[in-house]
């Protein structure tokens, strides 16, 4: 244990909040509205913007709008005949509509960014509008737990204790795809964080397809139970869709198409709960029992790389990858990382990768010895070293502990390193590992160890390239 621990400085952080909510038939029916003006503008002002960039290109004008100069036209469009409708809703939402399309166009020009396409009428769609905190009423009313959107009026929350005390200065009303309203917003929380000796335990994961999760320390964690009867049920739904009255391209939508739709989007929802709801138990109970929580850097997206090949070179096993690639997206391992940094972060802890080239699945978790032939299909085998009995994936996440700690397979023998503390340090660090500089929460707390930084022993040898 660590003695003597000191409390952090106080650090700001920002706290995204999604809630639910039950607006009134009115405010739907204002919402669509002001949707549609919202995708309308969108439109236009990238019409406008586009024919601009082309003038400016054949020397026509010296300077090229922008969506915020595409603001006066829109303010002018309120006051003719043909477009007045665009005045019966809310102002708000049409200037955020045009800001986040300038964003848009300057990630564009950075080239961190595609260029903006036309938006699209959908179900799942969403506004934006700014919750100024000079003006009293709104003010007045998130004090209350009450959330006044600017236009609407005050809108029913399903859980008003979750609106925390700070006030933040934009709004997001969204609907998804089977007609759940949502309100999202993000406030920035003032945190004084807890000593770093209030749990340092380590723990490693392995995470999988068939097997969500597995740790260090012997538990596990399934994938959603019901993912794949209701892939079956979706599999039949889309089926009986294709047959209706509205399947083809440029046929007019049937009614009966519509409520198969409908009933699509109900079940893909509940899928995709599902898979969050166990997402956020498993991550949430890794932030909360284990201080320090050792990951393997993954390459997600060169995993999930089809296998069809090209027509000179077709590629084989295409529908066993496929299967594969299907179940590496319903994992969400990517979410799952996202998740356990935030929220370990958070909670004072840490987070550690092993390097993606770790010998994982094939090193010795007792002796440190590597396998040079080890099938996918052998799930439990004996070391031919020591005699030591092991589950692949239980092996596997006693091992990513190892390496992200900066320590070798062998010496860990799945208990708890020790900890040190570096000066002027508020989180443990177990030895070997990178040592930490204390930085604001807002910053990466995350750090993934190169090959150099894995202490290899001799009867251990790096992986063929």
């Amino acid at each position: 244990m660590i003695a003597d621990a000191k409390l952090a400085p106080v650090n700001t952080v920002h706290r995204a909040f999604k809630i639910r909510v039950y607006p009134t038939q009115d405010q739907k029916r204002l919402f669509a509205r002001t949707e549609g003006a919202c995708r309308f503008v969108y439109n236009r002002s990238l019409e406008h913007i586009k024919a601009s960039y082309e003038a400016k290109k054949a020397g026509f004008v010296e300077r090229a709008d922008t969506p915020i100069d595409f603001s006066r036209v829109v303010t002018q469009w309120k006051k003719q005949p043909e477009t007045a409708w665009l005045s019966e809703v809310p102002s708000g939402p049409l200037g955020a509509t045009l800001r986040a399309q300038d964003e848009a166009f300057k990630r564009f020009f950075k080239g961190v960014a595609r260029h903006p396409k036309p938006h699209r009428r959908r179900m799942a769609c969403s506004i934006q509008s700014s919750l100024d905190p000079r003006h009293k009423d709104k003010a007045a009313a998130w004090a209350d737990q009450k959330i006044l959107f600017p236009g609407f009026g005050i809108i029913k929350v399903a859980q008003p204790e979750r609106i925390p005390m700070e006030q933040p200065k934009m709004l997001t009303l969204s609907r998804d795809s089977c007609g759940r309203y949502f309100i999202a917003f993000q406030v920035s929380v003032t945190l004084e964080w807890m000593p770093a000796s209030v749990n340092d335990r380590i723990v490693g994961v392995d995470l999988g397809v068939k097997t969500l999760a597995v740790f260090s320390t012997g538990e596990s964690r399934q994938v959603h139970q019901a993912e794949r009867k209701r892939r079956r049920r979706l599999k039949h739904l889309q089926r009986c869709l294709s047959r209706k009255v509205g399947s083809r391209k440029g046929e007019k939508k049937s009614r009966r198409w519509i409520r198969q739709r409908q009933q699509i989007n109900r079940l893909e929802c509940r899928i995709s709960d599902g898979r969050r709801d166990t997402q956020h138990k498993l991550t949430t109970h890794l932030a909360k029992n284990y201080g320090v929580i050792c990951l393997e850097d993954l390459h997600v997206k060169g995993m999930m790389t089809s296998a069809k090949g090209t027509p000179e070179a077709p590629g084989s096993n295409v529908a066993q990858k496929a299967g594969l690639n299907r179940g590496l997206s319903n994992a969400g391992f990517g979410e799952i990382r996202r998740q356990i940094e935030y929220k370990s972060v958070s909670m004072g802890g840490i987070v550690l990768f092993a390097d993606r080239f770790a010998p994982t699945s094939r090193t010795c978790s007792a002796c440190g010895s590597y396998q040079k032939e080890f099938s996918l299909k052998i799930r439990k085998w004996i070391c031919p070293t020591c005699g030591a009995v092991h589950d692949r994936d239980e092996n596997a996440a006693k091992n990513i502990a190892a390496f992200a700690t900066g320590s070798y397979p062998g010496s860990y023998g799945g208990e708890t390193p020790d900890v040190m503390r570096v000066e002027g340090q508020i989180h443990p660090t177990p030895k070997g590992a990178i040592p930490r500089i204390c930085q604001g929460p807002d910053e990466a707390r995350t750090e993934s160890l190169k090959s150099s930084k894995i202490m290899p022993t001799k009867a251990w040898k790096p992986r063929a390239e």
